[in-house]
């Protein structure tokens, strides 16, 4: 006689894809209230997985860029190390969100450090040689190593309150149009830093040579979608720019 498994279920199944990637980029509080943990549980849980995750994964890149058989011991490190939380979830999946989380923030400040320490060297030599014309950088003197105090917070970020000029609604229809839902980046299109809070902003990136404008998409949203993503985003433009036509 044959017996038959009955398929595991999990009281916490993995999100569709639109609402992981609502996820991402939502706040710790929303994603421990999805995680239906509370908040010594939740800490302890992202404690538990950053310090794995340095010691594993290679922090300088993104999570599609890991090494796929070191992502596999990561996620049998995981079932091992929190067997009854991760028993929950299916797939082990806030284990790939918060990781994901961790290392997009992780790159996106070591650019934003980058940034920084260039315009601050530039600002130094241009002080610097301003008696003799424009300055150039030399071999000689390298931008600063990045300073602690030199953290910035997202508030100081500038650029990042919302355009004046902005039509939220008509940017989170574009964004919800796309092959994949990207409604979840209306907040971000409509800034002053991105520029795109309205039609005449999308029709004008639209109209733009398709490596150029793949380039200004990787730029603003590189830390927040994966290629594919990133694509979809610009297979939409290219339909736009048809429509124009």
């Amino acid at each position: 006689m044959t017996t038959t498994t009955a398929p595991q279920t999990f009281s916490i199944p993995r999100p569709s894809e639109t609402d992981f990637r609502r996820l991402h980029n939502a706040r710790h509080g929303e994603i421990a209230r999805a995680l239906d943990m509370d908040t010594d549980d939740f800490m302890e849980f992202k404690r538990q997985v950053r310090e794995k995750m340095y010691a594993s994964l290679d922090h300088s890149k993104k999570f599609d860029e890991q090494d796929p058989s070191a992502w596999r011991r990561f996620v049998q490190w995981a079932y091992e190390a929190m067997p009854s939380l991760i028993s929950k979830y299916e797939d082990a999946w806030p284990v790939e969100l918060y990781v994901k989380i961790s290392l997009s923030k992780r790159i996106a400040h070591e650019r934003h450090q980058f940034r920084k320490a260039v315009a601050k060297y530039k600002r130094t030599m241009a002080s610097r040689f301003s008696s003799v014309g424009e300055a150039e950088m030399s071999p000689a003197d390298p931008p600063p190593p990045y300073d602690e105090e030199d953290r910035a917070t997202g508030s100081e970020t500038p650029g990042a309150r919302m355009h004046p000029d902005a039509t939220p609604e008509n940017i989170e229809n574009f964004l919800r149009s796309c092959d994949f839902d990207l409604g979840h980046l209306t907040s971000i299109f409509v800034t002053r830093r991105t520029g795109l809070f309205n039609l005449e902003r999308l029709e004008l990136l639209a109209s733009w040579p398709a490596a150029l404008r793949r380039d200004h998409l990787e730029r603003h949203f590189g830390t927040m979608l994966d290629d594919v993503e990133i694509e979809v985003l610009n297979k939409r433009f290219v339909e736009m720019s048809h429509a124009q036509i």
